[in-house]
Order: structure tokens, then sequence, then C-alpha cells
């Protein structure tokens, strides 16, 4: 299910994208996705969010803006490999993680273009490892952290491309957690 929201919200980000500005008012509503890879490890998150503005203020002088989000995030990766002295090795189980998310968010306008960005917020994610020798699954659900620090380049006045890092600390089973922090780009548009 979360594949087919996620292909629908992409589609719909691409068929924005093309499209012109009509007004020249933005709306307080804006969606996003992006897809990001773990240093060092064999692991990638796609997330899709939907957020609405709330607010603003200046910070130093320079234009700021909040918001509230909710977000959809699917992680891919694998357990650890552990050596059993001279047996051999265990682990590098794979892992499908999915949760939820609520967030706010920021963004500081640098200039007409440039804004550094960042998320702060909860998720709720549920993991299930398929164990290669054998044919059961473990299934592990647990809540979490979300920080984020980025930047965003805006293509034209509804379209922006992010980048940025993001720590999740996700549990994968009993005795594993997912600490390591992604590197992500993806697509934001403002309606």
């Amino acid at each position: 299910m979360f594949y087919k929201m996620f292909n629908a919200l992409s589609a719909a980000l691409i068929a924005a994208a093309c499209g012109s500005a009509v007004g020249a008012e933005l709306s307080p509503v804006y969606v996003g996705a992006d897809v990001g890879t773990q240093f060092s490890h064999n692991s990638s998150l796609v997330r899709a969010y939907a957020g609405y503005n709330v607010g603003g203020n200046t910070l130093f002088g320079l234009q700021q803006t909040h918001g509230v989000e909710v977000m959809l995030f699917t992680l891919g990766t694998e357990t650890k490999t552990v050596r059993f002295f001279d047996y051999g090795y265990a682990g590098g189980n794979p892992v499908r993680a999915s949760g939820i998310g609520i967030n706010w968010s920021t963004a500081l306008k640098l200039d007409d273009k440039w804004s550094l960005t960042g998320r702060l917020g909860g998720n709720y994610a549920w993991a299930s490892t398929s164990y290669r020798y054998g044919a059961d699954s473990d299934t592990y659900a647990r809540g979490g952290v979300t920080a984020d620090v980025g930047v965003a380049y805006k293509l034209n006045p509804n379209v922006s491309l992010t980048v940025d890092v993001s720590y999740m600390p996700i549990r994968l089973n009993r005795y594993e957690k997912n600490t390591k922090p992604t590197l992500g780009t993806g697509l934001r548009y403002n309606f």
C-alpha cells in the first residue's frame, strides 16, 4: 500500500513540476518525496510527506517559515554480520521497516533561491526481519525521533530540490538499532 501511495505522490510531483504557476500567492500546503542512503551501510530510505506552513518570523534579518508535516517512510537494510569464533558468520538478514511520523519543519530563506531547512519530530516504525536460514520472520514495532538538517534550492516558484542529512534511529529487532545518518535528495512542491 505504501508503494502505491508513494508512486501516486511521485507522479503528482512530476506533473506539478511540469506545469506552470497560476497564481502569484502560494498556498501554505506542500508535498514532497526524497530518497536516501546510509553511509557505509547497505540500506535505503524513502520518504513521502505532506505539510502545512503555520507561520513565520524573521531570524537574523532573514525570513523563516514553520510548518507541521506528516511523513510516511520505508527503510531497507540488513542485520549486522557477526562472526562466531571458527564456526563462520551469522546475520546479514534483510530487514524492511515502514512507518509514519509527525514533524515540525522550518526553512530559513537565505536568498531568492536557497534555504536552510530542518525537521524535528517523532515516528513509529514497524520492522520485519526475514531470516536467511529459516522460513520464519520477526516483526518489531517501536517509536523513535526524527532530526533532519539540509538545504533547498528553488527550481521555480513551486518546485524545490532538497538535499538533507537525517537521523532516524529505527529499532530493527530486540537487539539491534539502525542509527546511521542518511544522506537524501528529493523534490518538494508548494501549491
